[in-house]
This record gives structure tokens, sequence and C-alpha cells, in this order.
């Protein structure tokens, strides 16, 4: 399937107000489902199908069955999940920590259909209870003590640990919802985490079918969250269309709300924690690869780097799974050459972190020999 063609689906699956100009005999339905689960959207781009369907227009019965039945498995995935992020918050707060669900599904709330974002794991900020406005360092080792304590093999790196799972959910415990390379801006992202933690702490929301409530990011803190996600995955392995679509619906559900002083201080905040390249560079793929309209935009577009990200996505599909030029790295030696290699791919375009990535892995190690 030509990338136009599906791009100009994946807009109109986005955005029920734009109309679908192609008819079911002129769509090659086996890219558009290929590529729809290379980027784990299928129910995203489900979207458009149904209101093809709708329309009368309906694909060939088997390739619409074989969807309903993916759709039916996202929707039972996302239910154990929502399940187990609300055991999980409670187990966490009787053992003394308070938590916030990050990405995931809280992301699911965003979307039109609450049950059709294709769930992962859960990933899960947390902190010892009463911990308000305390640095990191003063907690991280009880953190990692407990999660050893509960799990003694438990992975251990500079913002989070692996965990037990929960009815089969992997879980990633959080001291800190993420890093950058580049240290100053590392040490100034940190802080602007600090400073915004209580408030998400308490940010409570209900999961859907009254399953219980999890405390979730608000719109202003994943602003810049997810920003630094997708930044952090692009440059070391990759990123899919599911993680640049989580941003377009956040920014879709509350960026027009900004006010033109509240524009310039988010501005100003991507410049000082070295995100405004990322950010303008996805402005330019949600406006003119998703159909994002200006009113949402945080940032002006860049055209150049936008063209590199947008390529980028769709060769290497969710996470880079389907990039070619990935190596199996099956060890250390392998996974380190894979990242250098991506490093000068990328270094003309994001020179920063690329520069200072070789360096944070150094720091990295002898972290994990300390702390791990």
């Amino acid at each position: 399937m030509k990338l136009r063609q599906f791009l100009d689906f994946l807009k109109c699956s986005l955005d029920p107000t734009k109309e679908i100009v192609l008819d079911a005999a002129e769509m090659d339905w086996e890219g558009l489902y290929r590529i729809s689960r290379m980027h784990s959207i299928l129910g995203v781009v489900f979207e458009g199908v149904q209101r093809m369907v709708e329309a009368g227009d309906k694909p060939p019965r088997p390739m619409l069955l074989r969807w309903i039945a993916a759709i039916n498995a996202i929707k039972e995935k996302n239910q154990v999940v929502n399940n187990a992020a609300v055991e999980l918050s409670e187990k966490l707060r009787q053992d003394g920590f308070e938590s916030c669900i990050l990405k995931g599904q809280g992301n699911n709330l965003l979307y039109p259909n609450v049950y059709g974002r294709v769930s992962g794991d859960i990933d899960v900020w947390i902190r010892p209870l009463h911990s308000e406005a305390q640095n990191v360092e003063r907690y991280q080792n009880r953190i990692i003590q407990y999660a050893k304590g509960q799990k003694p093999d438990t992975y251990v790196c500079y913002h989070h640990l692996s965990f037990n799972s929960i009815d089969g959910i992997e879980v990633e415990l959080h001291y800190r919802p993420s890093f950058m390379f580049h240290p100053i801006h590392n040490r100034r992202l940190q802080e602007w985490y600090r400073v915004h933690a209580d408030r998400q702490f308490q940010h409570e929301v209900d999961l859907p079918d009254g399953v219980g409530k999890v405390a979730i990011p608000d719109e202003e803190f994943n602003q810049i969250f997810q920003l630094t996600h997708i930044y952090n995955h692009l440059l070391h392995e990759g990123i899919g269309l599911r993680q640049v679509i989580d941003y377009y619906y956040l920014l879709k559900s509350g960026a027009h709300h900004l006010s033109d002083v509240e524009r310039v201080e988010l501005r100003k905040t991507l410049h000082l924690l070295g995100l405004e390249k990322i950010a303008e560079t996805m402005m330019w793929v949600l406006s003119e690869g998703l159909g994002l309209e200006d009113e949402y935009l945080i940032a002006p577009k860049d055209e150049r780097r936008g063209r590199v990200l947008l390529y980028e996505i769709m060769r290497g599909g969710n996470f880079g799974h389907y990039d070619k030029r990935n190596i199996q790295a099956n060890s250390p030696l392998k996974k380190n050459i894979q990242r250098l290699k991506r490093d000068f791919r990328m270094m003309r375009y994001f020179p920063s972190e690329c520069l200072w990535e070789p360096v944070f892995r150094l720091y990295h190690f002898f972290w994990r020999l300390k702390n791990g």
C-alpha cells in the first residue's frame, strides 16, 4: 500500500469529520491491515473501516472478520490491563507507595473508543507515601530494595526496574518517568518532574466499566513526558505510529485550550529541557502526516526533520521492531554497536542527544554497578 494512501485513510480514521474518498474496491486491504498491525494501531484504523461498513461500502468478508477478531482481542486485553492497573495501584498503596500510571491505560481515555488502543505492559511511576517534593535519590534505594524483595531477579536501570507481572501483564516500576542523555537537560527535566510530581499522584480518574480508580498524569505533564518518551525511543531503536497517535489525541484534547501566555511558557519549557527540536519535528508529522489542525500544535513545524521522523516511523514500525537495520542484538556488544550506528545516523538532526548518548551509557554502566 502506498504511504500517501495509508496516511490519507489514517487521517479519516482519526477524524470522523473527514470524508473517506476511497471505496472498498480501490482499497489495498491486505496492505492496510499489514501496516496497521505493524504499528499496533489496528483499533484506530478500524474506526475508518467501520465508517465504510456503515455506509454500505464493505471490505471483503474474510478481511472484515479478521479485523473484527483483532478488535475483540484488543478490547479483551484492555479489560485485563485495566483490572491489573487497579490491582497494582492498590497493592502498591498497601505496601506504602503511591502510584501514577504512565501512558497506557491513561492514554486510552483520550481515544474516541477507550478500548481501541492496543495496550502493552504497565509502566507505573511510584514513590513512598508522604514523599511530596523530595528528590528521587532520597527514596530510590527504598524502591529498589522493595522490588528486589518482591522479585529477586529484577532488572534495575536508571529510570525504572522490572516487577512481578499481574494477570500476565508485565510491570515496570519507575522512580523517574523518563530521562535525557544530555546531563544539563536531564537535570532540568528531573527537577521539572519533581516540581510537578504532587499533582500527578493526586490526579485520579475512573477507568472504564467501573473497575476502579488510578492516578494518571494530567495534560500539561504529558505534553512534556510523552515527548521525552518518543524522543528516547526514536534514538534508541525507533518509534511507531501508536505513540505518535497518543500524542495526537493528547494535543487534540487539551492544546487548543492553551492561552497565548501558556503557549509561550510551554515553548520556553521545551527550549529549557532540550525538547524544542523534537517538538517542532513532531508538529510537522502530526500536521502533515496525521492531519492535526494548527490550533492544536504547541510549536512551529520543522519540515526537514519532520520528513526524517516520518520516514523512520514508517520504516521501523512499533518501537522499530520491523526495521531491518536493527540487528538481533543478542549480546551487549552488538546492542551497543547498533545504538552507535543509530546515533551516527540521527546525529545531524538531533546532535545534542546523540553526542551525549555514549557518555550516558558509560555513566549508566557505573550507575548499575552501584545501584543494580
